[in-house]
């Protein structure tokens, strides 16, 4: 097949299109939601709410605008047409990705890699604590963490702030290997039932093969991205998991679904043939800001690459050495980011009060950056 040149314009383009943040905004409703999970197929999830939303809830707003929260949490939790599991992190992924997702959810026993044998040696030495969990789940549930005795015989060891915290590690472990799922929220506790009971009757049961299941990974990867190298697809989706990335490309390639491409003289690149004609990239451009952990910028080297946008999350790292702040969203504007925004949520005021704001060169605050930023405090007030 002949190779396709793009310029790193072009690329943005692409990568923002695939990404569903240019043009017009999807409704801002439960089937609008869907066709963004649909698209970018993982919605990362994380705690910090500083900026007056978690993450989860802040990705689709990047690309609905101001929308009621409730709905994804009925999405999630009554239609169950998303459910938790760990995608290139923990992660809101599709039902209908079941299938894909089920290949790792296997018990810990029969993994072979180092850290899956300390964990298979924990729960053996914790079995009690592992039929006393289930137990009460299954006569009980939906349970939350506190509402389980820690019966653990040996305390889980880590290096970090896990150590000892045996019941919520078993319920980890147990998700993981698929026998318990997230089935709603009880304030920040996290509410378990059994994956056995909690899924549809029309949750996907079909088995994968290890090829089948990294073929379809590797083209909705690949999809969600619109044009990467096999690195960024290893990045992106189900992180690190892929069976057969090199044989799956191969095959895309081989079928017509991915196109093998230049990136400003770069070899190495796939395009999906989603986004073949390029004459449907050039739409409406919107400036929005993106969650620290929005799934355009998820791979930071790629971010670095395509856009020329130098990032990290600075959560961890001392303030007199952050850069751009401490929950700094990227300002996304057309097919650049030309900044960032560091911002907190004043429970009190109800304002949404920016400590950094940085412009890359040549860019600067504008109506349509500040536009952005009142959206977001319309959105975080709402939630409230």
């Amino acid at each position: 097949m002949a190779t396709v040149d793009l310029s790193l314009d072009d690329a943005r383009r692409i990568a923002v299109h695939a990404q569903r943040l240019d043009g017009k905004r999807p409704p801002a409703t439960a089937d609008g939601l869907m066709d963004i999970a649909r698209a970018i197929r993982v919605i990362q999830i994380d705690s910090i709410a500083v900026a007056g939303a978690p993450t989860q809830y802040l990705v689709p707003f990047s690309r609905l605008g101001p929308y009621d929260r409730s709905i994804l949490d009925r999405l999630v939790y009554k239609d169950r047409k998303l459910f938790h599991y760990i995608a290139h992190a923990a992660s809101l992924v599709l039902t209908d990705d079941y299938p894909i997702f089920a290949g790792t959810m296997r018990p810990y026993i029969k993994r072979k890699d180092e850290y899956g044998r300390r964990v298979a040696a924990w729960m053996k030495a914790n079995a009690p604590l592992r039929r006393q969990v289930l137990g009460k789940i299954r006569g009980e549930g939906p349970l939350r963490s506190r509402d389980l005795e820690d019966t653990a015989e040996e305390h889980w060891q880590s290096t970090g702030w896990t150590a000892g915290r045996n019941v919520s590690q078993m319920l980890e472990r147990l998700w993981l290997e698929g026998e318990i799922t997230v089935v709603g929220r009880d304030g920040p506790q996290r509410l378990w039932d059994l994956s056995s009971r909690w899924f549809p009757d029309w949750t996907p049961r079909q088995r994968l093969t290890e090829k089948a299941r990294s073929d379809r990974a590797v083209d909705l990867s690949l999809r969600a991205l619109g044009v990467a190298t096999s690195g960024h697809v290893y990045y992106h989706f189900t992180r690190w998991r892929y069976g057969d990335l090199k044989g799956s490309l191969a095959r895309l390639v081989d079928r017509g679904e991915a196109i093998p491409a230049t990136v400003g003289g770069r070899k190495g690149f796939y395009l999906h043939r989603d986004y073949a004609d390029l004459k449907r990239t050039h739409r409406a451009s919107r400036t929005v800001l993106l969650s620290p952990f929005d799934n355009l910028i998820a791979d930071r080297k790629r971010t670095k690459a395509l856009f020329g946008f130098d990032f990290a999350i600075e959560i961890y790292i001392p303030p007199a050495k952050r850069k751009r702040g401490y929950y700094a969203f990227p300002i996304l504007a057309g097919d650049r980011l030309i900044g960032s925004a560091d911002l907190r949520f004043d429970r009190e005021a109800r304002r949404l009060i920016p400590q950094t704001v940085i412009f890359e060169d040549g860019f600067a605050m504008s109506a349509d950056v500040q536009r952005a930023i009142d959206e977001l405090e319309v959105f975080v007030r709402a939630g409230r």
